[in-house]
């Protein structure tokens, strides 16, 4: 199984709504974090694509998008599913992303590109983006090279950083403690255990119930 994390939304009226069904949430699992691969379309001009991750795909989920694939390509099945199997996975252009959600692997790897572009002239060589891919090609694809762990947004570069990860983040951190405790239905529906794990994760602040009863349990019901 893919050690990769990045899943995407595709926008509105892409070719690959027809199958979209088949993939939890409609969004599909993507080997990086930002178009890797290029390619030369007709006119000449390069390309910036996306990788679909095959290792993370079902049997059902390959075969539609192989099918899906050559229909729209006027290629054949058995070609598109080699083309897949030599790349690590189904080409997808860059037009067609809406939005991204990935961990602690996609958080490392766009830090990676934002330095790349940061450093190196504008706009980049060739020569220079072959050095890059090769070192993210060998160190994250066909390596196996393990990002730092993301528990805070103090974790995220700050240049990745937004409110709506920050309020993720935090869902997690509750959720966790949540998870680690031994709490009854009562619990999570009165708003104890997210009270608990507020004061778990944080502990500067007190965080209470307006008007909960200490001294109520799950016992008082049957009372």
């Amino acid at each position: 199984m893919s050690k990769h994390d990045t899943w995407v939304k595709l926008k509105p009226g892409n070719p690959f709504e027809p199958i979209l069904d088949l993939f939890p949430d409609r969004m599909i699992p993507m080997r990086d974090p930002f178009p890797l691969e290029m390619a030369v379309n007709a006119d000449g001009e390069n390309v910036p694509l996306w990788i679909i991750d095959i290792d993370r795909l079902s049997i059902p989920q390959t075969r539609a998008l192989a099918q899906l694939i050559a229909s729209y390509c006027g290629a054949g099945v058995d070609e598109v599913a080699q083309e897949a199997a030599t790349k690590g996975g189904f080409s997808m252009a860059d037009g067609w992303i809406e939005s991204m959600e990935c961990d602690a692997e996609g958080f490392q790897r766009s830090k990676e590109v934002a330095d790349f572009f940061e450093s190196a002239p504008q706009p980049p060589s060739k020569k220079a983006w072959r050095n890059f891919y090769n070192s993210q090609h060998e160190r994250w694809i066909a390596g196996n090279e393990q990002p730092p762990p993301i528990n805070s947004i103090e974790d995220v570069d700050p240049r990745l950083r937004t409110p709506e990860l920050e309020r993720a983040l935090t869902r997690r951190k509750i959720e966790f403690a949540i998870g680690q405790g031994n709490y009854s239905v009562l619990d999570v529906l009165t708003g104890r255990a997210f009270t608990d794990a507020l004061n778990i994760i944080d502990p500067e602040n007190s965080y209470s119930l307006v008007g909960y009863d200490d001294e109520f349990d799950d016992e008082d019901i049957y009372e």
